[in-house]
């Protein structure tokens, strides 16, 4: 099947046109949608320190007299097209994929952070280019995606990470790394230090406005404990991830490819888990993982299908199936206590 078929492009087509039609969903798309109105009625942002590429599509769109849709459909394109395209050799974790990006937590996120997410799955895609140590054409399409998000230097070093051996390393050890994180997590103070005493460093990555505000005590933006289902979920499945991953490897093959992917998405969860106490504009770095995390999942799922393993089988699918259900319950019963983002809206009725 050609990375062109219908079932591909049909896909993306449903997946841009959901996220076009969408309305008032999450507090960032409030803010992105403020910005692109007020970009078109006054010809200026509201807010002076968005990246140049992303400044100049969102000018480009909004002086050309488009509908918000279609500013919000382009990002949504770019997301799905580069994992899609990431993913081409690969295609039987396609519809994986698709469950678990609209059942999971990973749509409304995405819709949420959007110009990191683009980041995301451009890392899925730049993982072929670590593999075969294409360093120079990885370091100009970090630079590019630096013109989306500061952020994206922190992939600078990542690069390296495949190049580390790791033949030694058992499953042991990967329990081990990751009960340290949660237990280093549980104790954020040492955390609060390090960030009060990096000062300005955090503007290169985009931070330096979250910096001055957590210098300032503000209490939407003070650390705070995080141990619901969308923090121990992941943490489970990635315990699935690391007890299969042998047998994983074995039957899709040890291509490097994987072994990038598996090694990515540790990160994502160990970093996630590190930070898990502190606030979520701490978390959102190892949010630069989260589609490599994903992928990861998927191949699990695939794994665990096609070896007709089912009662783990079932534990992941509750594990990553939950996620919408689970919301849309806790927004009949506590409305007052969940974001916009939790229930579907559109401007078309």
């Amino acid at each position: 099947m050609p990375f062109a078929s219908w079932e591909i492009l049909m896909a993306i087509i449903i997946y841009v046109a959901v996220s076009s039609v969408r309305w008032l969903t999450s507090w960032d798309y409030n803010m992105y949608y403020s910005y692109y109105v007020s970009m078109q009625s006054v010809g200026e942002f509201s807010r002076e320190n968005f990246e140049p590429g992303f400044s100049l599509v969102t000018n480009l769109m909004a002086k050309s007299g488009l509908h918000f849709a279609f500013f919000f459909g382009f990002w949504a394109a770019l997301q799905i097209v580069l994992l899609y395209y990431a993913l081409r050799h690969r295609k039987f974790l396609l519809p994986w994929i698709g469950l678990c990006v609209m059942l999971g937590p990973y749509y409304i996120q995405w819709m949420n952070s959007i110009r990191q997410t683009v980041v995301e799955c451009l890392l899925v895609v730049m993982v072929e280019l670590m593999i075969r140590r294409k360093f120079w054409i990885y370091l100009i399409l970090v630079l590019l995606a630096t013109t989306l998000h500061k952020m994206s230097l922190l992939l600078i070093p990542i690069y390296f990470v495949p190049m580390i051996p790791g033949r030694a390393i058992k499953r042991w050890m990967v329990f081990t790394m990751l009960a340290l994180c949660v237990v280093i997590g549980q104790f954020p103070q040492w955390i609060q230090w390090i960030f009060a005493n990096i000062g300005s460093l955090a503007d290169y990555f985009g931070y330096g406005h979250y910096y001055r505000l957590f210098a300032g005590k503000n209490a939407i933006y003070l650390f705070s404990a995080w141990n619901g289902p969308a923090r121990v979920f992941p943490f489970i499945t990635c315990l699935f991830i690391v007890w299969y991953y042998p047998a994983i490897k074995k039957r899709f093959g040890d291509e490097a490819f994987l072994s990038a992917i598996y090694r990515l998405s540790l990160i994502h969860i160990a970093y996630l888990n590190i930070f898990a106490n502190t606030t979520l504009y701490l978390r959102r770095p190892g949010d630069l993982f989260r589609a490599t995390f994903l992928v990861m999942v998927c191949y699990t799922l695939h794994y665990l299908w096609r070896e007709r393993k089912w009662l783990p089988f079932a534990a992941m699918a509750v594990l990553n199936f939950y996620f919408v259900f689970y919301d849309m319950i806790k927004a009949e019963l506590y409305p007052a206590c969940v974001n916009f983002s939790e229930i579907y809206r559109t401007f078309l009725f």
